[in-house]
């Protein structure tokens, strides 16, 4: 059955399962740049997707955001979003030359590939951790770049997402910050009512075991 209400405690079991993805996230990308990795405590929020866009940040900010998508077991999508000036620094932090320069520093496709691959081994750190806690199936997509408006990007997910005749998501987001330089990016979690319903499901599996 899709869960669609969450109680206090859900969310808390949310949060803390949450918590064991973006530690493993974050040593991923500390060992990719090199530097230490600080990250928040997770914020959640349950919602109409018409009531979403402000959770995902100022529709007008330009951002640079890799898209994984998730698949088996529960279906989802993660995002990786840095303002756009970030997405070339912690990419410059891999290679000397990453960006091409005109009237603005724009990525070629170097520095976007190496986002990909950025993407695509945080999601996998942080998929592997969480998913493996909840002993859950779930696969992960090539991932996807593009550079646009935060609202544009957003309605591109949506849209997807309303295609499935679901208008109920459950969003979570995790800021990751470089030390020393101030690269940060937001890695964001999406979840129709079904996934939601199953992730839930496990984690009482879980602690059932853990305490019986």
């Amino acid at each position: 059955m899709a869960k669609k209400n969450l109680n206090d405690f859900e969310r808390d079991q949310l949060v803390e399962i949450t918590n064991i993805g973006a530690g493993n996230a974050a040593t991923a990308l500390s060992q990719l740049v090199g530097k230490k990795i600080t990250f928040s405590v997770p914020d959640l929020m349950a919602s109409k997707i018409e009531n979403a866009h402000n959770f995902f940040g100022n529709s007008e900010d330009i951002m640079t955001v890799v898209m994984v998508k998730l698949l088996g077991d529960i279906k989802g999508t993660m995002l990786l979003m840095f303002p756009s000036k970030s997405a070339i620094s912690i990419v410059d932090l891999l290679s000397e030359r990453l960006y091409q320069k005109s009237n603005s520093e724009i990525l070629n496709e170097f520095g976007r590939s190496a986002l990909k691959e950025i993407g695509n081994i945080l999601a996998g750190s942080f998929m592997a951790a969480l998913f493996k806690f909840l002993d859950l199936s779930v696969l992960q997509s090539v991932p996807d770049v593009t550079t646009d408006k935060v609202g544009s990007i957003m309605d591109v997910v949506f849209t997807n997402i309303i295609e499935t005749q679901i208008n109920d998501i459950l969003a979570l987001k995790i800021s990751l910050i470089i030390e020393g330089n101030g690269v940060e990016s937001r890695l964001f979690l999406l979840f129709d009512p079904k996934a939601t319903a199953i992730i839930l499901e496990a984690v009482e599996k879980k602690y059932e075991g853990i305490n019986n």
